[in-house]
């Protein structure tokens, strides 16, 4: 009886950190005030530690109302309703979403994918550190900050041109230029992607600077990058913290057309398509599509996967999304825990596809906290193949 007690518990406080972890996500996907996000973060640590009260709460009304001789109160019933709920998310509704992730088929879409990678800190060590006061943090054991993961996806677009068969695509995104990791770390994955093939179109997802002290590292850093075709840019919600409009004018300076929420209408490889840029919901109003040219491939830069939906409507080909880490954190069999969207864990890293969209989530290369557990910074070379029609 006290084993199974005990496992109704454990399960119980796990069902109940799934919970108010989701709520947690969900407001970190949305455009609300980081105050007051930071704040929330804060009570939810609070809320999730605090989850063995709740039954001594119950034993505590079970005593004080026999010996009273008083009715039970609502914060009572409020518990006693509230921690089989929990019960149910932690030992079943939990790991039935867990295992339905570790089930997930492949998309079809997915040709090939091959990952390298490249451990920096036993060729440059302390030089990678940087002065951030937050630093400390890489120091971790087991922190994978400098493990950089280089990602070579070759998908299969029904709607590509077939003069862009082959065409390749250099996907960066989440730099958080702020002191740690140092710049040192930057040019050499700048320096490593140089030493491949020049891409036909470089993409950059957003969130560049976590300071206003290091806007110049944009061109110093993102300017030596060259692309065949084009070199596109959006902001992030980061950005919008630091002087958006500069930032947007460092990107230009580097060489890059910075879309914004809007479109434009490119010629690659001979063939003209439309470039979209969703710096929403953070940036507004969100790019308006409805006197779009139709009958052009649409490839969509989002800082978010939040707008994959969008992208469906919208009739989107490629969208290439950032913004949520992987996670940054994650736990074996589990996945990870925290991750900044309206859709939790539904869409952390990787490939998606559904109605015709093609997503690629990239886990981005840094972040405000120098932390990765078993979720590598992540650098993607997209390469396009016609996919056969049956």
């Amino acid at each position: 009886m006290v084993f199974l007690l005990t496992l109704a518990f454990i399960f119980s406080w796990v069902g109940h950190a799934c919970i108010w972890t989701s709520i947690l996500n969900n407001f970190y996907g949305r455009p609300w005030p980081k105050i007051f996000l930071r704040m929330w973060r804060y009570t939810t640590a609070l809320i999730l530690i605090a989850f063995p009260l709740l039954p001594m709460q119950i034993v505590a009304s079970d005593f004080e109302a026999f010996y009273a001789g008083r009715p039970y109160g609502f914060a009572y019933y409020a518990i006693l309703t509230y921690l089989p709920i929990c019960l149910i998310f932690g030992a079943v509704i939990f790991p039935c979403i867990t295992l339905a992730r570790l089930l997930r088929k492949v998309p079809t879409c997915l040709l090939t994918q091959q990952t390298r990678t490249l451990d920096l800190w036993p060729e440059l060590g302390e030089q990678l550190v940087g002065d951030n006061k937050r630093a400390a943090m890489t120091r971790i054991p087991f922190n994978g900050v400098f493990r950089v993961d280089f990602t070579d996806l070759t998908l299969a677009l029904s709607e590509l041109p077939a003069e862009w068969d082959g065409l390749t695509l250099l996907v960066l995104s989440d730099l958080h230029f702020h002191g740690s990791p140092s710049r040192i770390f930057f040019e050499r994955i700048i320096e490593e992607l140089g030493r491949g093939a020049t891409p036909d179109l470089v993409c950059l997802l957003g969130d560049y600077v976590d300071s206003d002290h290091h806007l110049d590292w944009i061109p110093l850093l993102l300017g030596r990058l060259q692309a065949k075709g084009a070199k596109l840019a959006i902001l992030g919600n980061h950005d919008l913290l630091h002087h958006p409009e500069n930032v947007r004018k460092k990107l230009e300076e580097a060489g890059y057309l910075v879309i914004g929420n809007g479109c434009h209408q490119l010629t690659i490889r001979g063939v003209p398509c439309l470039a979209i840029g969703h710096e929403g919901p953070w940036f507004r109003p969100g790019p308006d599509l409805a006197s779009a040219p139709a009958g052009l491939f649409r490839l969509c830069l989002s800082h978010t996967p939040d707008n994959y939906y969008w992208g469906q409507v919208n009739k989107i080909g490629l969208m290439l999304c950032g913004h949520v880490h992987g996670g940054a954190i994650r736990i074996p069999l589990i996945g990870p825990i925290f991750v900044p969207s309206v859709y939790g864990r539904r869409f952390d890293c990787g490939v998606f596809e559904g109605n015709g969209t093609t997503m690629v989530v990239s886990r981005g290369i840094s972040g405000r906290e120098p932390l990765r557990f078993r979720c590598n910074p992540q650098v993607i070379r997209l390469t396009l193949r016609l996919r056969a029609v049956l």
